[in-house]
């Protein structure tokens, strides 16, 4: 079982139409660590056997109130996890699907429920350190001292990531957590003579790579130096620029924030390798090709042996096991870094954080399903049945034979909020019409880069400000 999205926005995640990965956070392979846990619960017992708590433990009882979507999807991803590991727990949900409606402030009302309904357990997403922040979780460190809870094997860049918050304070823990790493084809390097990557490498030096990879003119006989499957060119351009840190508005979303060197340089990386025909662009006159099942599977280049490289995450392991391409013969580096900051990722995200509520009536039992689901025993269940990344590093090594270090080996750089969490909501679709607009102009050479750049800068803060307009005028 897994959370699906209308469970996740249900307890409190933020729907974004498109968000590139420096800025959210990507299951890998879809799973999550506490759906699967529950079904290896009660369809393979034997994972259990040799792991199950002391007897001398004593067992979580009482009453544990719950902030989640709705009592079926609670009972659904949850019901018979509680049903076998705490028997003795009677869960009462608070419902928080029904705060998306027309005229209603999500985050308002979340807070307002944390407040007068006084929940003992919370299930975060990216909204963990704004929850953090506003003093409305616990400190957990007087409970991991308490019942000698083992953080040392715990990443140390997770637990870096869930204290950077005001506070400084450890107010969550993540079993689970998505990263990235660049993917490469060591038959491919090999076969042109291009050198591998490293480890720490610069989105230049990566580029230079893929340009490395002769341009066959028949587009069907190909190879890419790197493809972004299932990105937008925009995608890819922000994720270069925002390696850097670079935002394409500013913090308080009321300025494009595009036309600066940083950003001007990722378009010219980017788009150059479109019109070389080293990089695949896959729109058309200004247009996305739909794709089915089928074209689905096209898309990822890496996998169907015609990309040299790409930028993925857990779930490309997955998905080449699944088409059935794992003879490829391919090994993972560090994602690209800013050179001023390598040794820091912004492709880094807890995929789920539980947290116990700063005024819950029954603190000590949230803790003890908190303190589970991070702990030794779901780790072991979860290395079996998740493609996520654990944060347990005696679980973290390999998969598939293959050294997992390269998603370990970067700490999280604290993010300011993204452009997509501070736009106003009727900006984002005309801005990418702009933008997919401007790109097409240049990649066929009807206007310079810079000029298409220039171009997004202006039209695009007339869209920024005309949306705060009805933003403001709406009801």
């Amino acid at each position: 079982m897994k959370l699906d999205r209308e469970t996740k926005a249900g307890t409190g995640a933020v729907a974004r139409r498109r968000m590139t990965r420096a800025n959210r956070p990507r299951g890998a392979g879809g799973r999550t660590a506490i759906g699967t846990i529950a079904a290896v619960l009660l369809l393979v017992p034997v994972l259990l056997a040799g792991c199950s708590p002391k007897p001398a433990d004593e067992p979580a009882k009482g009453v544990l109130r719950v902030l989640f979507g709705d009592e079926q999807s609670f009972h659904y991803n949850f019901g018979d996890y509680f049903a076998v590991k705490f028997p003795d727990i009677e869960v009462e949900v608070i419902p928080t699907a029904d705060l998306y409606r027309p005229g209603v402030n999500y985050w308002d009302e979340y807070e307002k429920l944390i407040r007068e309904r006084k929940p003992d357990l919370l299930i975060l997403y990216s909204d963990y350190e704004r929850w953090a922040d506003k003093g409305l979780l616990l400190d957990l460190e007087p409970f991991v001292k308490k019942s000698k809870f083992d953080l040392d094997n715990i990443s140390p860049a997770a637990i870096e990531h869930l204290k950077t918050n005001a506070e400084g304070k450890l107010f969550g823990l993540a079993p689970e957590f998505t990263s990235y790493a660049l993917y490469y084809n060591k038959d491919l390097f090999d076969k042109y003579g291009v050198p591998y990557p490293t480890n720490r490498m610069s989105w230049d030096d990566v580029m230079t790579l893929a340009r490395r990879f002769p341009v066959d003119p028949d587009p069907d006989k190909r190879i890419y130096g790197i493809h972004e499957k299932y990105m937008t060119p925009f995608d890819f351009v922000n994720d270069v620029a925002s390696t850097q840190g670079a935002a394409f508005l500013s913090e308080d979303g009321k300025r494009m924030t595009i036309d600066t060197d940083v950003w001007r340089k990722a378009f010219r990386q980017v788009l150059e390798g479109f019109k070389s025909g080293n990089l695949y662009y896959y729109y058309k006159d200004g247009k996305p090709i739909s794709y089915g099942p089928d074209e689905t599977k096209q898309m990822d280049l890496f996998s169907s042996n015609r990309a040299a490289m790409t930028v993925s995450s857990p779930e490309q392991m997955f998905r080449m096991k699944q088409w059935g391409e794992s003879g490829l013969n391919w090994d993972i580096v560090t994602v690209p870094v800013d050179p001023a900051n390598p040794d820091y990722t912004r492709y880094f995200s807890p995929s789920i954080v539980y947290a116990v509520s700063a005024n819950a009536e029954h603190p000590e039992t949230a803790w003890e399903v908190v303190r589970y689901f991070n702990g030794t025993e779901a780790a072991k269940v979860s290395q079996k049945t998740s493609e996520a990344l654990p944060t347990r590093t005696a679980f973290a090594k390999t998969k598939d034979g293959r050294s997992l270090e390269p998603f370990y080996m970067l700490k999280p750089v604290k993010q300011d909020a993204s452009s997509y969490a501070v736009m106003p909501g009727p900006f984002y679709q005309p801005f990418e019409t702009l933008v997919i607009r401007e790109i097409d102009e240049a990649v066929k050479g009807r206007k310079t880069i810079e000029e298409a750049v220039q171009t997004i800068q202006t039209e695009g803060q007339t869209l920024l400000d005309q949306a705060w307009l009805e933003k403001k005028a709406a009801p």
